[in-house]
């Protein structure tokens, strides 16, 4: 898979002359699919020269293939990008971008209601905080996953902590680190799958002062 010609980690001249001749041949419902996955790879660089290259691709894939079933994940790599690039401003709206696509198809799932709110805590974007809680609510379905109930709940532990609902606060906490601390996905063949692998951030830490508290 990592030889795949649409899962480059560089993007020399001549990378781009190959794959556009690679996708020039490719059939035609493939095509809105190559470019994202491209551009995931190129934005998982952590280059940012790459990573405005896969921002490029995916607003080529958007302008050529607007009605593709991976409009919405593409926005929400757009934003994961801007984030990269520390374009706070331009990620806010790709997420809004991608919401809005999965309310107009709502059987296309991406995990922007969930990184949106990441970012409005991370952030500490106070104006943002009504917004974030209204997009857990409204997104908000089965979480299989212990990253997705880990964000999930420390979205609403900071907000509710910077507000001055500590008692709030450290209950979210406490369901945020317990969900940090699984060691199975609850996936019998999948074990390791959606696991929490991100414990430095200085989003854990203020988890972990709460639920100290």
């Amino acid at each position: 898979m990592a030889n795949e010609w649409y899962r480059r980690n560089t993007w020399t001249r001549d990378d781009q002359a190959d794959f556009e001749a690679r996708l020039a041949r490719a059939r035609k419902q493939n095509k809105a699919q190559y470019l994202r996955i491209q551009a995931s790879h190129l934005m998982e660089t952590a280059n940012p020269q790459l990573t405005s290259a896969a921002l490029e691709l995916l607003n080529r894939m958007l302008a050529e293939y607007p009605s593709d079933i991976q409009v919405a994940q593409a926005h929400a790599q757009r934003a994961e990008c801007h984030i990269r690039l520390g374009e706070v401003d331009k990620a806010i709206e790709a997420f809004r971008c991608a919401l809005a696509r999965e309310r107009q198809f709502p059987n296309v799932r991406t995990n922007a209601w969930l990184d949106f709110g990441w970012l409005v805590i991370d952030r500490r974007l106070s104006r943002l905080y009504d917004e974030a809680l209204g997009v857990l609510t409204e997104f908000k379905d089965t979480m299989p996953f212990p990253v997705q109930r880990y964000r999930f709940h420390a979205i609403r532990a900071l907000v509710a902590a910077d507000r001055g609902a500590l008692a709030n606060a450290r209950e979210e906490a406490k369901k945020a680190l317990e969900a940090g601390r699984a060691t199975h996905s609850g996936f019998r063949y999948h074990p390791t799958l959606g696991l929490v692998r991100e414990t430095s951030s200085g989003v854990h830490s203020r988890l972990e002062a709460l639920a100290g508290r």
